[in-house]
């Protein structure tokens, strides 16, 4: 009898094993009615884009089974028909779920087993879809009554009730399912509730609180210890709102603000890695004058430092090239120098040039772009030279003397002529960063940089706020 009690325990045992191993991993079944003998793709969202992570063959019946293991990253995934025919599931802490659709309008039609994360997610989304339609119909009617006062504002209160509705319904998910990803994604979503700004002591409100509040808890419900927050579709876009449109457009304040976010998100390896990533290519190429300082700053504190090993090597020696050469040209740094024969083959040193002004010219007589730039260049150089003793120094791409001359007589370019592969001072396409043509440069006494890459259009306005800042001081 003890030899069969324990034979059944170790039956049930063994039993309990299976039935644990086996349910180990993700098990999700898809049933898409309208579909059979077809394959599908599984992806996911990660940062501002979308990753393929799985095919699945769906039968004659359309159904099919996606499996993955316990550590398959958690996040927000997409079920691909087609490009214009997908749909989002949840995939967090509900292992073994169900999903049935029609491919004709698989929101409207799905049904869920198995998954509250995603029944929750879908009602969500209903709601949503039927409160946006709401909103369009009051927006059409808005457009039809707009010059009646009476009826837009009417129509316009009602479209700022469904936005309260929508707001409300979305708190309410936190509050009753707060450990659920719908309420993590929507507090990433949240935009802070500013309240009224205080009185000051000289009997006015304070006229920069609003701002300052909304910028100090911008971020108050989003954790940068949690990377289920990288594969949202609004976590990037909240990111990008922030730096370009909350924070003050400065250099110095976007690095500042940086540091303190990727510091912040070390302590989980997957969103410093994102982190730093975000920042190198946002700022990299960026085409706001200046803001080549803020790529030049993560290259240096990040990747010249061995903080970024998850970079292919070459890749990294490239990053960290391209960063040197564009910290040798930033706003503030003396830029090489350039010493070249003029039309008379002259050698002319671009440091010698005696100008509170000094305008570097890249361009080339066969460019279609500087056929343009060039004579508004010579308008602008006649009106203002004496004003802001603006001298300029034109570096000419072409090897052909004769050409340069007979471009610079048909021109009337009464300014400083250099040619760019007569020099003493080495290439400079590589020393200035120039592809194209035309490029300026503007430089002060001290042949500092102060901008770069303006169009003609922008230079008269620029000189004028750069010296009315500069006779403040």
């Amino acid at each position: 009898m003890k030899l069969l009690k324990n034979l059944v325990l170790l039956a049930l045992i063994c039993s309990w094993t299976m039935m644990a191993a086996a349910q180990k991993g993700y098990k999700i079944q898809f049933h898409i009615k309208g579909l059979k003998d077809t394959t599908c793709l599984i992806a996911n969202y990660y940062g501002n884009g979308t990753y393929v992570k799985d095919t699945v063959k769906l039968d004659k019946s359309g159904r099919c089974t996606f499996s993955a293991p316990d550590d398959l990253p958690k996040g927000i995934y997409i079920f691909i028909i087609t490009d214009k025919n997908y749909f989002d599931f949840i995939i967090n802490n509900d292992k073994q779920f169900s999903l049935e659709a029609d491919k004709s309008n698989t929101l409207k039609t799905m049904k869920i087993s198995g998954s509250l994360e995603n029944s929750l997610f879908y009602e969500y989304l209903r709601f949503n879809k039927l409160e946006y339609d709401r909103v369009i119909i009051f927006q059409k009617d808005l457009d039809k009554h707009s010059k009646n006062a009476d009826s837009a504002r009417l129509l316009s209160d009602s479209t700022g009730k469904i936005n309260n509705i929508i707001i409300q319904y979305k708190l309410n998910i936190v509050k009753k399912y707060p450990s659920s990803f719908l309420a993590f994604m929507i507090n990433i979503m949240k935009e802070p509730e500013v309240p009224e700004a205080p009185v000051l002591p000289n009997g006015r409100k304070d006229s920069t609180f609003s701002y300052r509040y909304y910028r100090a808890h911008f971020w108050d419900d989003v954790s940068f210890a949690d990377d289920r927050a990288l594969r949202t579709p609004v976590f990037h876009s909240k990111l990008v709102k922030y730096f370009d449109k909350v924070l003050p457009q400065s250099p110095d304040t976007i690095i500042s603000e940086a540091d303190f976010m990727i510091e912040k998100s070390r302590i989980n390896p997957e969103m410093f890695k994102y982190m730093v990533w975000f920042f190198t290519r946002q700022y990299e190429n960026s085409e706001i004058m200046g803001f080549d300082k803020i790529f030049v700053h993560v290259v240096n504190k990040y990747y010249v430092t061995d903080q970024t090993p998850w970079v292919d090597p070459t890749v990294k020696k490239e990053i960290i090239k391209k960063a040197a050469k564009m910290e040798a040209l930033l706003i503030g740094k003396r830029p090489p120098n350039m010493i070249m024969q003029d039309t008379s083959l002259q050698l002319v040193s671009m440091y010698n040039v005696d100008a509170s002004t000094l305008l570097i010219l890249f361009w080339d007589p066969e460019c279609g772009h500087c056929e343009q730039e060039i004579p508004k260049l010579k308008t602008l150089y006649d009106s203002v030279k004496g004003k802001y003793g603006l001298e300029i120094f034109a570096v000419c791409s072409d090897t052909t003397m004769v050409k340069m001359k007979s471009y610079i007589k048909k021109k009337n370019m009464h300014w400083i002529n250099v040619d760019g592969p007569r020099t003493l001072t080495g290439e400079y396409h590589g020393q200035y960063d120039i592809t194209t043509t035309p490029v300026i440069y503007i430089l002060n006494e001290r042949k500092e940089i102060i901008a770069k890459r303006l169009t003609v259009d922008q230079i008269e306005k620029f000189l004028e706020n750069y010296y009315r800042k500069k006779d403040k001081k």
